[in-house]
């Protein structure tokens, strides 16, 4: 008898349980930043999880397996995708490299003109929780930009660029809902510091990311990080 009331009370639990896996409703449990201020975390989303903004655009094939691409980049004419992929990943640690591409058409100042630009980008990055409510990103990026014009001339305008940057940042959760957000990282390329902070508010499937960082480079500018995303499962 004791057997079976302790059976029924795991079959009737076992939803709630699952709910709770797979429909998180407390801010941001169950589900890690895929990016912190303006660069990438160690973790992807998990398999079926879907993630749209005004842009960006992620789905998780597999938990270790991410793909994303850009819409508003392609409604620019710019067309674009990327994936991620998770080498380890648990609650204090996650390794994850990444790989991108983006090809630009444009006509040139004849209709007989045109121009080609594409450009190749990889990244690798660890995640280390330090504590109960900070992690810290470490990770590099290399990016490849190659250019392909003709004029009316017929004269190739060719052109390559390559270069690597270095990134550090870490994340504070304030609260189960609200996290602290600070980047840092130096682009060889462009010999420039780039330095950030702001907040990340989570609700069940919305997230707003408000911030601002300071690049270096030419006579330094300020450039502004609002974003909102919702995020979930499919």
């Amino acid at each position: 008898m004791i057997c079976m009331v302790m059976l029924l009370m795991m079959v009737t639990a076992l939803p709630v349980f699952a709910i709770e896996e797979y429909y998180p409703t407390n801010g941001f449990q169950g589900r890690p930043t895929l990016n912190n201020l303006f660069n990438p975390t160690g973790y992807t989303l998990h398999e079926r999880e879907f993630e749209i903004g005004i842009g960006p655009t992620a789905f998780g094939v597999t938990d270790q397996v991410q793909i994303e691409t850009n819409i508003l980049l392609w409604l620019l004419q710019v067309y674009n995708a990327g994936v991620k992929v998770s080498l380890i990943e648990d609650d204090n640690r996650a390794i994850a490299f990444g790989v991108g591409a983006a090809k630009l058409e444009l006509p040139l100042e004849d209709d007989d003109d045109d121009g080609e630009f594409t450009s190749v980008s990889a990244y690798a990055v660890t995640t280390v929780r330090m504590s109960e409510h900070t992690m810290c990103h470490i990770g590099a990026r290399y990016v490849d930009f190659n250019s392909d014009a003709h004029d009316e001339d017929d004269i190739d305008l060719d052109g390559s660029l390559s270069g690597s940057s270095i990134f550090a940042g870490l994340e504070h959760s304030l609260s189960n809902r609200t996290k602290f957000l600070a980047d840092a990282g130096y682009d060889h390329t462009f010999d420039g510091y780039r330095f950030g902070g702001g907040v990340l508010f989570g609700w069940s499937k919305f997230r707003l990311k408000l911030g601002v960082s300071y690049f270096t480079a030419g006579d330094g500018f300020v450039w502004p990080n609002i974003g909102f995303r919702w995020r979930f499962w499919g």
